[in-house]
């Protein structure tokens, strides 16, 4: 309850110009003020180039399954199926889950899902000896994502895919692959995305034409091809790549914050000597510090969401970060407690 009322007392000595700006720099750098910020004061905020923000922790439970809320892009995105002929990142979205609504998006989700769960099951015993491997190599005063984090999620996602890369050559990839999760009004930088997206398609492309190795990702959905109709060549890659990005990407921040609060919590010996549960500490390290902020939506039809008319094929990012620390839910919403 003191965690709830500092936050209460924090918030409202602090405050956001609306539209919000989801690129200001002082929210990538902290993005928690601001969330407290909105939960209190605006809870569907307009932001700035069009597009909501919801930040309370049962608007957003709401939203994942409001069927008025899809996936598909929107008719003025450059996303949108009209432009598969014209932009890589268009033909990448009309292939993979996050940009498809039903009954579209079934095939993929199968596929995806049970060729993931094959390859995990093939690879799970040696992911622990990498990560024992990188953690050996860390010294002290080392940054944990470029020196931790990074590496190891490069490499194991270069495994469990079947690729055989340069994990910086990867790296650089599947940053461009998140760009299309936000707004895109840089033209330079759209045809940058579109330039390492067909890159990142090339290195796939040819893993999976050489013969990706037996049990990895790109080997189970080359199974699951086989014994499907319909499934191409061009899905298996677009969606191999899915996995890689967010393999990378979540891994990367999901590790390193973890390892933040875990040093910031001292909850290392209790780790080690197995009175903390890991699993409990992974948990509420994870709701303290959320890799993915954000999802995106998009307003298949005019609803409203929290009294605020949404029109339709307007952009709704529901903020997992901030429902995650929702005071309305959480006791100490700012405080890590594993208990």
């Amino acid at each position: 309850m003191l965690g709830w009322l500092k936050a209460r007392r924090e918030a409202a000595e602090f405050s956001v110009d609306l539209p919000f700006d989801l690129s200001a720099p002082a929210f990538i750098a902290d993005p928690y003020p601001s969330y407290a910020w909105l939960r209190e004061n605006a809870p569907v905020a307009e932001l700035q180039g069009g597009g909501y923000l919801l930040t309370r922790h049962a608007d957003i439970r709401a939203a994942l399954t409001n069927s008025a809320l899809g996936n598909a892009p929107s008719r003025f995105s450059t996303l949108a199926p009209r432009n598969t002929q014209k932009y890589v990142a268009a033909d990448l979205a009309s292939h993979i889950p996050p940009f498809l609504d039903a009954p579209e998006h079934k095939p993929m989700r199968q596929m995806v899902s049970r060729s993931f769960f094959n390859a995990f099951k093939e690879m799970q015993d040696s992911l622990d000896v990498l990560a024992r491997a990188q953690i050996a190599q860390l010294n002290a005063g080392d940054d944990l994502i470029s020196a931790a984090s990074q590496p190891f999620s490069v490499i194991a996602m270069c495994r469990f895919c079947g690729v055989a890369s340069a994990p910086e050559q990867m790296k650089d990839f599947t940053q461009a692959f998140f760009h299309l999760f936000a707004p895109l009004r840089d033209p330079e930088v759209f045809a940058q995305v579109n330039a390492a997206l067909a890159a990142f398609r090339a290195v796939l492309a040819e893993a999976l034409e050489a013969g990706p190795p037996e049990g990895s990702l790109l080997a189970q959905m080359r199974a699951f091809q086989a014994q499907s109709e319909g499934i191409t060549d061009a899905q298996i890659v677009d969606n191999c790549l899915l996995v890689f990005a967010d393999g990378v990407e979540n891994i990367e921040a999901g590790v390193a914050s973890l390892m933040l609060v875990f040093e910031q919590a001292g909850i290392w010996d209790d780790l080690q000597s197995g009175t903390l549960s890991m699993e409990l500490a992974v948990r509420e390290g994870l709701r303290l510090q959320t890799p993915a902020q954000l999802v995106p939506r998009v307003a298949r039809e005019g609803i409203e969401l929290g009294g605020v008319q949404i029109k339709k094929d307007m952009p709704v990012f529901l903020a997992l970060a901030s429902g995650n620390r929702d005071g309305a839910v959480f006791d100490a919403p700012d405080t890590f407690d594993a208990a």
